[in-house]
């Protein structure tokens, strides 16, 4: 309650000092104010996501159900050459989100400090509003660096993105121990860049120093978070220290578009035995009004689609595999390979309606094999 009160202050506190000096308020699903010399901005915007899944499995029960997936409100302004970014979960997991104060006064550069999105994989760096299935794929769940408290900078030209940083722990993150730190990178590169085509290529790499006596432990869900069970499961590893590298690929044809991506993961473990685990993902989406998704090279990822007046229909599919056993590590946390087929309906520019039937299956050292049914409805704002 305390944290609500506080944020519902600071929000009407901005909104009144902004509005006194406004020319444009905007309320197209959201909030904006806008000064009339356009260096003053100030917005309220946020998400909801409500989810129901069924499963079905013979090997092991998994909750039925419906759950409030995201419930978020974010405070976004520009103040001259500074901006500010607050988004707050009040839902999945009660914590902060982005919170951040950039610098943008150099031309395609942003200098960004305090808790953001670490600079690693195309699909864990796209917003879960703007991803075509109700879940990211099997690779994002345990090779995902999520929020860091760091320094970063992005960059980015009318046809590629650098983005790099050095980034501690999560603002949320219990204190008591010395910070890991993460060295991040992405580039995307798109050499074909048209009206009704692109193809984009990208890398990412990281190395993070972990404090001692840390440990890694990756696992995933089958690609539905009302799983109460992960599938896959490496259990803790002692380590100091771990490093991951990514490639990925975007292409879109029209209405057509086709994503992959693959990520490898090496433990540097106390042990000796240093295990290795990698995983990728392969999916299509087509549009059936004749639109074409939104890729933005400033950020290397995709933003929300806007359909017509009579909404949208996109069909989805997608082939995920993920592999945390080593044998020559003697780890053997299972392998598991999925298969996606979902619709989307855009109802409007803020709401959309998702689909999704996933079957799961695993290996002998994986957790069970599952069949999925879920329905996402979300608005943004």
């Amino acid at each position: 309650m305390k944290t609500s009160f506080k944020l519902a202050a600071l929000t009407l506190a901005l909104s009144a000092a902004f509005s006194t000096q406004a020319a444009e308020i905007s309320t197209k699903g959201g909030f904006k104010v806008k000064s009339d010399d356009g260096r003053y901005t100030f917005a309220v915007g946020g998400r909801i996501q409500m989810d129901g899944t069924a499963f079905n499995s013979d090997d092991i029960d998994l909750n039925n159900g419906t759950e409030m997936r995201r419930a978020r409100i974010t405070l976004k302004a520009n103040i001259e050459e500074w901006e500010y970014k607050l988004d707050y979960d009040y839902i999945s997991s009660e914590s902060v989100k982005d919170a951040f104060i950039a610098y943008n006064g150099f031309k395609n550069t942003i200098i960004q400090i305090g808790n953001q999105r670490q600079a690693f994989g195309m699909e864990a760096n796209t917003s879960s509003n703007d991803v075509s299935f109700i879940e990211r794929s099997l690779i994002t769940d345990p090779f995902d660096q999520g929020r860091g408290f760091g320094i970063a900078a992005k960059q980015w030209g009318d046809n590629w993105s650098l983005n790099y940083g050095v980034y501690g722990q999560d603002v949320n993150a219990a204190n008591g121990k010395d910070e890991e730190l993460s060295f991040n990178g992405r580039f995307a590169y798109a050499p074909i860049k048209e009206k009704d085509r692109m193809v984009s290529f990208g890398f990412s790499a990281l190395q993070t120093e972990l404090e001692d006596g840390g440990s890694v432990r990756l696992r995933a869900r089958p690609e539905s978070h009302q799983a109460n069970t992960r599938i896959v499961d490496s259990s803790s590893i002692a380590t100091d220290s771990y490093t991951m590298f990514g490639l990925e690929s975007m292409m879109q044809f029209g209405s057509l578009t086709l994503l992959g991506e693959y990520i490898k993961e090496d433990v540097d473990s106390v042990d000796g035995s240093d295990p290795s685990f990698d995983g990728y993902f392969v999916s299509a989406s087509y549009l059936l009004d004749g639109g074409m998704r939104n890729y933005t090279t400033k950020g290397g990822k995709f933003k929300g689609y806007k359909p017509g007046a009579n909404g949208a229909w996109e069909l989805t599919a997608r082939i995920s595999s993920l592999d945390l056993n080593d044998a020559d590590a003697n780890v053997f946390g299972g392998k598991v390979d999925s298969i996606t087929l979902g619709a989307n309906y855009y109802i409007n520019s803020n709401m959309l309606a998702k689909f999704n039937v996933v079957s799961a299956n695993g290996d002998e050292f994986a957790k069970y094999d599952s069949t999925s049914v879920g329905a996402r409805l979300q608005v943004v704002w």
